[in-house]
C-alpha cells in the first residue's frame, strides 16, 4: 500500500476480509520517500493520514493473524530488507501454535509442552526450577550458560510481568508460571525464534506435536542391535520416575492420588490428558495390540459430583489479557505491554492443560500406589513400546549406562521428607497371566470380583453384571506375600513392610489378561502371546458344565506346552449341588489334576457369597486366590520361605528323574577314572 492514500488502507482492509483466514499477514507502507513531502506540503492532510493510521490499528486489532506493519521506501530501499525478513520469520516461526491471540496468552498445547520440558530439568522434584536447573536447560538448549546477573535480571522481568511474585517466583526459583513468563516475554517481543528453536531441540514439530524417536519406543542393545521383543518388566529408572511423579503430585500427601492430581500428571499429554489405561484413550493408545486395558468397575458407574480443576501451588490469579498488539502508530513491531500470563483457575468445562475437564463419569478414579504403579505394569504388559512413549510425554527419558569417569553430583536442593523415594529399590515381582476358558464360564465376573475391593463398596458395583467379551481384555491386581526377614534392616515405604512376625510382605502384581473363546487367526495369535509373553495360564471352566471343562482341557492340550505354568479354576462354586458327585465337573478336574501332578483347582465364584461380597470374609477369600495365583508362578526360594505351588505337569518327577540321571552319569565318570 502507500503510506498517503487513504484508499489503499480500505482495500487492503476489503482484501483481508475476503480472502485471507489464518495465514500470517505483513502490511508494508511503502513509498515513505514521498510522505514527509507531502507532509510537509499539505498539512491539511494530517486530518487524513490520522485516520489512516487509526485504521491500520483497527486491522491489527480486529485481524490477529496480521503480524505487524512496517514502513518501507522502495526507492530509497527504506526498510525493504526488514519486510522481507519479517515476512519470512512469519512462516518460519509462526505464533498460532505458540500464541492464543484471541484469549491474549499462551496456546494450551504451547504450555504442555514447556510445562513438559519444566519437569524434565526440575531434577529434585520441587515444583521449582533453581538456578543450577535453569542453567542446565540453557546450557542444553543453546549451549550458552547463564550467569548470575541474568538469572537475576530474568526474575525481575518476569515479577514485574505478573503482578503476584509468589506465583513465578518461589525461595528465589522459578515456578512453572515463571517459567512460562519467560516465553510470554520473548513471544511479546516478537522473537518467536528463541521459543521455536526450544521445542524443536525437544523434538516438537511445527504442530507441536511430540515426536517420539525410534531410540525410545525400541531401545538398542549392548551390541547396538534394536531388541526384536523388548522386555515388558519397566525398567529400573522408570520405576523411579513413576514413584518420584506420584509423590511430587500427591497434593496433600495422604498416599493416594486425587483425580485432580492425576489429571495435573497428565495435563502435559495431548488432548484428552487422561491416563493412557483411560476408557477415553485406551482404544487409541494401543491399537492394534493383543489386548486391551479392562473398563474400570468404577468407570462405568456414574459419579454424583464432578472434582473442581486441578491446581498446582504454583498456580495464583493473573492479570487479565491484554491484547499485546495494541498500538498508537503505523510501524507496530510488538506491543507496549506484555501480555500475561494467565494461570488463574480456569472453568469445569475445559481440560487439564487449558483447564478444561472430562465429563462427568469419564473421570479417573484416585489411586494408591500400588494400584498406580499396577496400572502401569499393566500397559507395558500390553505393549512395552507404546508404554515407554508414554512415559516419554510425561517427560522421561530412560537413564543411559555411561561408562567411563562419572560426573560428581551437584547437591541438590532440601526435599521434603516425602521425596525420600527409595521404595523403589525394593525388588518386587510381576507376573502375566493369560485367563482361557469356554464362552459363559465365568471370566470376566471372575475378574471383576478380584479386582473388586472394600474401597468399591461406596459404589453400587456387581461383578456378575457382564457383557459378552469379543476381545482379550487386561487388568491389574497385586497381592502381598509373606517372606522370611533376612536383613536386620526395617523398611520404609513402599513395596514392603515389616511385620512383628519377623517376616516381610512383598508385592506381586498380576497382570490378568481374560482371551475369549475364539479360533482360526486369533487362536494362533493367543498361542504366540503363551510362548513370548505369559507366566502363567488360568484354565476357566463352569463348575456345572462337563462342556466348559472339556474345552479347558482341550485349550491346555492343543496350546500349552509341558513346561507351561498352568492352575485350574472353578467358577460359579456358590451352588453346592453342582460339586457333589464322583461324575461332576470339580471332581473330573480334581482327578485329572491329579493324575498331572497339580495343585487341585480353586473353587471360586463371584457371588457376593464368596468373592463379589463386601465382607471381611470375602476380602480374605480374594486374597487367598490371588496369593495362589501368585506362587503357581513365582519362583521356589527357600531362603525366604516361599514355596512354589505345583502348576507344571509332573515337575516333582522331571526333577527326581534329571537328578538320578546327573547321579548316573557322576557315578558312571568316577567308574571310568577308576578303571
Amino acid at each position: 500500500m502507500t503510506c498517503s492514500r487513504f484508499i489503499c488502507v480500505a482495500n487492503i482492509y476489503d482484501f483481508i476480509c475476503c480472502t485471507i483466514s489464518q495465514l500470517p499477514v505483513i502490511i508494508a507502507g511503502n513509498k515513505m520517500d514521498l510522505f514527509s513531502q507531502m507532509s510537509a506540503a499539505a498539512a491539511s492532510d494530517e486530518q487524513t493520514l490520522a485516520r489512516s493510521r487509526q485504521q491500520i490499528v483497527s486491522i491489527l486489532q480486529r485481524f490477529k493473524f496480521v503480524r505487524q506493519c512496517i514502513k518501507c521506501s522502495a526507492k530509497n530501499l527504506l526498510n525493504v530488507d526488514e519486510v522481507f525478513l519479517k515476512a519470512q520469520q512469519a512462516v518460519l516461526y509462526p505464533i498460532t501454535p505458540l500464541y492464543d491471540l484471541n484469549e491474549g496468552r499462551i496456546a494450551p498445547d504451547c504450555r504442555r509442552a514447556f510445562t513438559r520440558i519444566f519437569r524434565m530439568y526440575d531434577k529434585d522434584n520441587d515444583g521449582l526450577l533453581s538456578n543450577a536447573e535453569i542453567n542446565t536447560f540453557q546450557n542444553d538448549a543453546f549451549n550458552v550458560p547463564l550467569v548470575e546477573r541474568d538469572l537475576a535480571g530474568w526474575k525481575k522481568v518476569v515479577s514485574k510481568n505478573n503482578p503476584t511474585t509468589d506465583a513465578v517466583i518461589r525461595e528465589g526459583k522459578f515456578t512453572v508460571a515463571g517459567f512460562l513468563a519467560i516465553f510470554d516475554v520473548f513471544i511479546s517481543q516478537n522473537r518467536l525464534e528463541v521459543p521455536w528453536r526450544i521445542l524443536r531441540t525437544f523434538g516438537y514439530d511445527d504442530d507441536l506435536n511430540l515426536e517420539i524417536p525410534d531410540s525410545v519406543t525400541w531401545p538398542l542393545s549392548s551390541d547396538g542391535v534394536s531388541f526384536d521383543h523388548p522386555s515388558w518388566s519397566l525398567s529400573l529408572s522408570s520405576r523411579k520416575f513413576l514413584t518420584t511423579i506420584f509423590h511430587q503430585f500427591d497434593s496433600d500427601k495422604d498416599g493416594v492420588l486425587s483425580t485432580e492430581d492425576i489429571l495435573a500428571i497428565f495435563s502435559v499429554m495431548p488432548e484428552p490428558s487422561l491416563p493412557p489405561w483411560h476408557p477415553l484413550r485406551a482404544k487409541e493408545v494401543f491399537r492394534g495390540c493383543f489386548s486391551l486395558p479392562m473398563l474400570d468397575p468404577l468407570d462405568v458407574s456414574s459419579r454424583s459430583t464432578s472434582p473442581s480443576p486441578p491446581s498446582t501451588n504454583d498456580s495464583s490469579p493473573g492479570p487479565g489479557p491484554v491484547d499485546p498488539l495494541s498500538a498508537s502508530e503505523i510501524t507496530i513491531c510488538s506491543g507496549t505491554s506484555l501480555p500475561s500470563v494467565d494461570i488463574s483457575k480456569r472453568s469445569s468445562n475445559t481440560d487439564s492443560s487449558s483447564g478444561r475437564l472430562p465429563a462427568v463419569g469419564t473421570l479417573p478414579q484416585p489411586l494408591v500406589f500400588l494400584d498406580w504403579m499396577g496400572y502401569w505394569h499393566m500397559i507395558n504388559a500390553i505393549s512395552p513400546s507404546r508404554t515407554r512413549a508414554e512415559l516419554f510425554r510425561l517427560g522421561h527419558v530412560e537413564a543411559k549406562s555411561v561408562s567411563g569417569r562419572k560426573k560428581k553430583s551437584k547437591k541438590k536442593a532440601a526435599l521434603a521428607p516425602a521425596a525420600d523415594y527409595s521404595s523403589v529399590m525394593i525388588p518386587s515381582k510381576e507376573i502375566r497371566a493369560l485367563v482361557l476358558g469356554s464362552r459363559g464360564c465365568g471370566k470376566t465376573a471372575l475378574l471383576n470380583a478380584l479386582r473388586f475391593s472394600m474401597d468399591d463398596a461406596v459404589v453400587d458395583v456387581n461383578p456378575l453384571d457382564t457383557q459378552r467379551t469379543t476381545k482379550p481384555g487386561s487388568c491389574c491386581v497385586h497381592v502381598r506375600t509373606k517372606k522370611k526377614d533376612t536383613s536386620p534392616k526395617k523398611a520404609t515405604i513402599g513395596d514392603i513392610e515389616s511385620n512383628s512376625d519377623g517376616k516381610e510382605e512383598f508385592v506381586t502384581h498380576l497382570i490378568l489378561t481374560e482371551v475369549p473363546q475364539s479360533g482360526g487367526r486369533r487362536a494362533e495369535q493367543v498361542k504366540a502371546e503363551l510362548e513370548d509373553n505369559c507366566d502363567l495360564v488360568v484354565l476357566t471352566f463352569d463348575c456345572g458344565s462337563q462342556s466348559s471343562l472339556l474345552h479347558a482341557q482341550d485349550l491346555e492340550e492343543s496350546m500349552l506346552t509341558d513346561d507351561m505354568p498352568r492352575v485350574y479354576v472353578a467358577t460359579k462354586a456358590d451352588d453346592n449341588d453342582t460339586l457333589v458327585g464322583d461324575s461332576s465337573p470339580v471332581a473330573i478336574a480334581r482327578r485329572h489334576c491329579a493324575n498331572s501332578d497339580l495343585e487341585p483347582p480353586l473353587l471360586t465364584s463371584a457371588a457376593a457369597s464368596m468373592l463379589g461380597g463386601t465382607d471381611a470374609a470375602s476380602v480374605r477369600q480374594r486374597d487367598n486366590v490371588l496369593e495362589h495365583l501368585a506362587l503357581c508362578a513365582l519362583e521356589d526360594d527357600p531362603d525366604n520361605g516361599i514355596a512354589r505351588l505345583r502348576s507344571t505337569p509332573h515337575a516333582e518327577q522331571k526333577r527326581r528323574e534329571a537328578a538320578r540321571r546327573k547321579r548316573i552319569m557322576w557315578l558312571g565318570g568316577f567308574v571310568c577314572v577308576s578303571v
